[in-house]
């Protein structure tokens, strides 16, 4: 078989794989413009550093303040008060623990003020998400994944040394018919 013939024989698969990926990113890409979102790791400049442990009198008000809010709540279950230290402000949640989007209890631990975090992304995101990287199939998902990388890097070699051969016999383009 010429190389020509295995350049298409690879490039058909790896081109209906690889638009279901580019299509799966531009959807992504559209849903966080749409929620206001940074792609992650864009955040300027480092991360914040944390907080030092505050006192223990300092601790036993904020214990207090979350549960006391957390108390308030309407049909939440508390399974953990959590202390977040991370970030501009010292945070205070409580909850049942879990995924984001998970009914919560937060307060900025300074003022007492309940911090309302932005919705979560629509379920669909999620789904763009799991089909984008392949884990909506499981492992065959990521096998075909690693294959869409491999075929990728193939396509790239093989069309290089066709273009080269097309060269030698005298076709002197970039690019050919």
């Amino acid at each position: 078989m010429t190389m020509r013939r295995w350049h298409r024989w690879i490039a058909f698969p790896a081109a209906t794989f690889l638009l279901l990926i580019a299509l799966t990113g531009v959807l992504l890409h559209a849903d966080m413009i749409r929620l206001g979102q940074n792609p992650p790791g864009s955040e300027p400049g480092p991360p914040p550093a944390p907080a030092a442990i505050p006192s223990n009198d300092e601790l036993a008000g904020m214990v207090v303040r979350i549960a006391d809010a957390a108390r308030a709540e309407q049909g939440l279950t508390v399974n953990s008060i959590q202390i977040n230290l991370m970030g501009p402000k010292v945070t205070l949640t409580a909850g049942p623990g879990g995924p984001p989007g998970s009914p919560q209890v937060k307060l900025d631990a300074a003022t007492g003020d309940r911090i309302i975090d932005p919705p979560p992304p629509a379920d669909y995101h999620y789904v763009l998400q799991n089909l984008h990287a392949g884990y909506e199939f499981g492992w065959t998902g990521r096998i075909i994944s690693i294959l869409c990388g491999l075929a990728l890097a193939i396509l790239c070699v093989t069309g290089l040394q066709i273009w080269w051969e097309m060269r030698k016999r005298g076709k002197k383009g970039l690019f050919w018919k």
